[in-house]
């Protein structure tokens, strides 16, 4: 079986990569990307690399789906999250290599955070109250792009000057919540019809930037709430695919939903190592590899940016991320490692820097 993975640079990509080859059998794995720098830094978990030229989206699409016919691709899995909409809009292009995810319709529901916002609260389910407008909001509050993915673009405006130094902003196309105080958590599914297949839970422990960033350093974590919740989004929105369903866990333990990303997510192999196959239901049983999963709890982080954030939480008076770390340590595992995958590791930095 041949499969498609990029872009390649992106760590998520490397940790499925990774995944993938350590855990089913004859499966070749392709890879490729943008950037120039990946044909000699990329990991060492991908058969064969190829980087493919961008001028623009629907060029770049038309290339990926050229490749896919001359390589006899079987599963094209993309990971950048600003790509996924234009991908599932041009779905046909790729045959029948994204037959294990939906349609743009079902994608868009979940994603665009107004849309997800009015199907949870017909459920009942909680949320952060919207502001109509960036004048109209209260302090503490969130600003946040309508269709954004992860922590890009998001602003925290937590007292009256902060938004005095923001008030000349632009914020086209942004949507602005309360601030939710609590703990950033998540759960993940993979999901055919609406029916969750595979789910797990995990909880943040680091973030970086550490004033509200993506998820650095992670630990496993579950309320059966969390599962309800999904459930009753997925009954309403059908989708088939990747999802994960992220929280706010308030300090009276209660769980206000912040958004959804129908998609493969940053801390996806928080999940992976402790048993959750992601995969199961997308490739066969017949390729897979008997692997035995640690019996202990494995906590998963990203390196090197999880350093970072430790250092901003000790510069805030947090210690509790680092010690936690510390405490754990002999059941951490990095999403890519130096030592294991030292190009791979190198490819990720340089994304961020190139």
């Amino acid at each position: 079986m041949n499969i498609l993975l990029g872009e390649i640079s992106s760590y998520k990509a490397i940790v499925l990569s990774k995944f993938i080859k350590k855990t089913y059998n004859d499966i070749y794995i392709y890879s490729y990307d943008y950037r120039n720098y990946t044909s000699k830094f990329h990991t060492s978990y991908s058969h064969k690399h190829v980087v493919i030229k961008k001028a623009d989206i629907n060029s770049y699409l038309l290339k990926i789906s050229h490749f896919i016919e001359q390589e006899n691709i079987d599963i094209f899995f993309p990971v950048h999250s600003d790509y996924i909409s234009e991908i599932l809009k041009k779905k046909y292009l790729f045959g029948n290599t994204l037959r294990y995810t939906g349609e743009y319709e079902e994608y868009y529901k979940l994603h665009e955070k107004e849309s997800l916002q009015e199907i949870a609260r017909n459920r009942g389910i909680k949320v952060p109250k919207n502001f109509a407008n960036f004048d109209s909001a209260v302090v503490p509050f969130i600003g946040k792009p309508k269709v954004g993915s992860s922590a890009e673009g998001v602003i925290y405006i937590l007292n009256e000057k902060e938004k005095e130094k923001q008030y000349y902003s632009s914020f086209e196309n942004y949507i602005f919540q309360e601030y939710v105080a609590g703990v950033g958590c998540g759960y993940s599914v993979y999901a055919i019809n609406g029916e969750i297949k595979t789910g797990y839970g995990h909880i943040r422990i680091a973030e970086y930037p550490a004033s509200g960033g993506s998820s650095v350093y992670r630990a496993p974590f579950f309320k059966q709430k969390m599962r309800l919740i999904a459930k009753q989004i997925l009954k309403e929105v059908p989708w088939t695919g990747f999802a994960m369903f992220e929280f706010k866990l308030t300090p009276d333990s209660d769980l206000v939903l912040i958004e959804v990303n129908p998609r493969i997510w940053g801390s996806i192999n928080q999940g992976l190592q402790n048993g959750a196959n992601y995969f199961e239901y997308i490739i066969p049983e017949s390729e897979i590899i008997v692997r035995a999963i640690s019996k202990n709890i494995i906590r998963t982080y990203l390196s090197p940016q999880v350093y970072l954030s430790f250092l901003f939480y000790l510069l805030k008076g947090n210690v509790y991320p680092l010690l936690t770390f510390l405490k754990n340590f002999k059941y951490n595992k990095a999403d890519i490692s130096f030592f294991d995958d030292p190009k791979g590791w190198m490819s990720v930095i340089l994304r961020q820097v190139l």
